[in-house]
């Protein structure tokens, strides 16, 4: 979970910086944002490749952990369901 909020924080914060940008350089209204928005995707695009990975990794592992669990229920139902 603590990938997600990292991850999250660093996307809003490179649209913040870009947004913050656009308004300095004179955009206004729905151009700023568009471009914010456009600017902000592409570079998060790279810069974040790395975190993003970890993101992904964690929510693999996440996923594998809930099946495994599933799984192990589903196994200990089948022997009940045997044994009777």
């Amino acid at each position: 979970m603590k990938n997600v909020f990292i991850y999250t924080f660093l996307r809003i914060l490179i649209l913040a910086a870009f947004l913050g940008a656009g308004y300095l350089i004179g955009l206004r209204g729905i151009i700023l944002l568009l471009m914010g928005f456009l600017a902000s995707g592409i570079v998060s695009l790279f810069v974040l490749s790395k975190t993003r990975d970890q993101l992904s990794s964690s929510i693999f592992s996440a996923s594998q952990r809930v099946n495994k669990k599933i799984a192990s229920a589903a196994e200990k139902e089948d022997k009940l369901i045997d044994e009777n």
